[in-house]
């Protein structure tokens, strides 16, 4: 029987097995304890936020050695004590700090406690630590971290320029059918009071998000949504009015027809606001400007057709109407610097006035009959474009003031209506009672006397324009009140939208005076514009044309360009800005 042979490769396996673990063990507790580290950097930067958060408040744009230093000491502990569930346990005083800082270049710079220096922010520092589980094997028996966070006080505000509730009246409202029938291919049929109801109400953005359905659960993501149907917008505010009563507005919005053709909007296009901005968390929107914006917005650089305007001109028939949507008008939320610009559009208007016969005296004739042929009028609108920027908001004890913002134009606007029709006359000079004309005549002709009276015969092309006067550029500050800027616009444009007609001759203007002899044979000759007989006969055809026009110009002015100018904020030299509820001096905000 052999013997068996001794080795020692048991006693090599139990070794590494027994090492391996070790390794483990030391591992296992290096993870654990990195991860209570991790937690406890984590306690302590939320910690830094909510007090930064809390102190900033408390700023008030005094410098910093005239603040009550115990009064940020008591804030701090007060929140401290809210949110004091650390890992590490209780937090001590000491153990959260502090300052206050300003902006040099891109970092925040500690300013002494007594400085004659304004903060612009308080900067917080939180600091824990927490005992290890495996400090016996890992040596390290305790791990810590200091986290920091800067708050700054925002002043921030809501506005638009531009706005469908300005001085509504019957006159606008009566636009505001044909012209949203137009926009969403829908059949309203809605009086001034109906529309001065939509005016009235508004629907907050919050709101929007918890009653409106529209499936977002932050005002953020609501801005975000990028895909709405017009008509689940009006549904969603809808609802919102329902819960505040107001069930007549509400019905009409929910029996607003929108064509299934009507591409789909963004909200942020309709408001737009920096996320997480303190102004757009409360901030609300005009019913009326919601379903204008909206409709506005959805046909964005679009030509549309409006068949009917419902504007009675007497002695005119409209026959087409273009509207062209450039630039939809948006309500805008954020800070000082935030920007804003009123929508563009422009709408051509073309009206038909039948062939007509005036009578008008001309030097001591005094029924001289003048035809005018059929005309087209032309009106071609022209909304420029302005923007806004936010400078500031200005608070009194009670809340905000006013916002101020600058004004400048971008694109300068006008008006313009256009007509061009044919003049004839044909004035018989008598030979007695005709005062100075005949007189003009024997002048020209050289003579003394006549044997028959003279025919004078004017063909002319008149041009009658009525306009905007030129508008400059324009760059102003102004302030608008509150709470009154929230329906009353300030914009500090002036002057009337359309200025007076001017008629001139266009295309040839001939002037022939005809003579008669002694046996009646004609003797015919063009009349020099130099002469003065030219400028006696043409200039009150001229005025004539004008006349004749005025009546249509001044509906075209009353019934349509004013109501509509007004409607779309449009001055000459400025644009309404109106504020929106509620603006804020001293939002706080995370900024490091």
């Amino acid at each position: 029987m052999k013997a068996r042979r001794l080795d020692q490769r048991g006693v090599t396996a139990v070794l590494m097995a027994f090492l391996v673990s070790a390794v483990l063990v030391v591992s296992a507790a290096f993870a654990v304890d990195l991860g209570q580290q991790r937690v406890v950097r984590r306690d302590m930067q939320a910690v830094a936020d909510v007090v930064a958060l809390d102190l900033v408040r408390l700023l008030n744009g005094s410098k910093a050695s005239a603040y009550d230093k115990s009064a940020f000491d008591t804030a701090k502990n007060n929140s401290v004590a809210r949110n004091n569930d650390a890992l590490g346990g209780a937090l001590s005083s000491g153990d959260v700090t502090w300052d206050f800082v300003k902006l040099v270049g891109s970092n925040w710079v500690v300013i002494p406690k007594t400085a004659d220096v304004v903060p612009a922010a308080v900067k917080v520092s939180a600091t824990s630590d927490t005992s290890f589980a495996f400090g016996g094997v890992t040596g390290v028996a305790r791990g810590g971290s200091t986290r920091t966070a800067v708050a700054q006080s925002e002043e921030s505000a809501c506005f638009r320029i531009g706005s469908f509730v300005a001085s509504l009246d019957s006159s606008q409202s009566a636009l505001l059918n044909p012209l949203l029938n137009g926009l969403l291919g829908s059949n309203l049929n809605l009086n001034a009071v109906a529309y001065q109801g939509l005016a009235a109400a508004n629907v907050s953005l919050l709101d929007l998000v918890e009653l409106g359905g529209l499936g977002v659960g932050t005002v953020d993501e609501l801005l975000a949504l990028d895909n709405v149907e017009v008509a689940d917008l009006f549904i969603a505010a809808a609802s919102v009015l329902d819960d505040q009563g107001k069930l007549a507005q509400a019905n009409i919005l929910r029996a607003i027809v929108v064509h299934p053709n009507t591409p789909n909007i963004a909200i942020g296009d309709l408001v737009t606001a920096a996320p997480g901005s303190t102004a757009a968390l409360g901030a609300t929107i005009n019913v009326l400007d919601l379903i204008t914006g909206a409709a506005l917005l959805a046909n964005d650089d679009h030509f549309v057709e409006i068949p009917n305007l419902g504007v009675t001109i007497p002695g005119a028939v409209i026959t087409t109407t273009k509207l062209h949507i450039i630039e939809s008008p948006r309500e805008k939320c954020g800070g000082v610097g935030t920007t804003n610009e009123t929508s563009q559009i422009t709408l051509a208007v073309t009206a038909t006035v039948p062939g007509r016969t005036v009578h008008i005296p001309i030097l001591g004739i005094a029924d001289v009959s003048v035809v005018l042929d059929p005309v087209t009028v032309t009106l071609n609108l022209d909304v420029g474009k302005a923007i806004a920027k936010l400078m500031a908001v200005t608070c009194n004890v009670n809340g905000p003031d006013s916002i101020r913002v600058d004004l400048s134009s971008s694109v300068v606007g006008g008006v313009n209506v256009t007509s061009t029709l044919g003049a004839h006359a044909v004035i018989t000079v008598p030979l007695l009672g005709s005062g100075g004309l005949l007189g003009q005549v024997l002048s020209l002709l050289g003579l003394g006397s006549l044997l028959n009276p003279p025919k004078l015969t004017l063909d002319t092309g008149v041009t009658v324009v009525a306009s905007s006067p030129s508008s400059s550029t324009y760059d102003k500050t102004v302030t608008v009140p509150l709470p009154g800027g929230y329906t009353t616009p300030v914009g500090g444009g002036t002057g009337p939208i359309l200025g007076p007609l001017n008629a001139n001759t266009s295309g040839t203007t001939k002037l022939t005076l005809t003579t008669f002899g002694l046996l009646g044979n004609p003797t015919t000759i063009t009349v020099d514009p130099g002469a003065a007989l030219f400028s006696t006969i043409l200039n009150p055809v001229l005025s004539a044309a004008s006349s004749s026009l005025s009546t249509i110009v001044n509906s075209l002015q009353s019934s349509l360009i004013n109501p509509l100018a007004k409607l779309l904020g449009l001055q000459l030299g400025g644009a309404d800005v109106f504020a929106v509820p509620t603006p804020t001096c001293s939002g706080p905000k995370l900024v490091g």
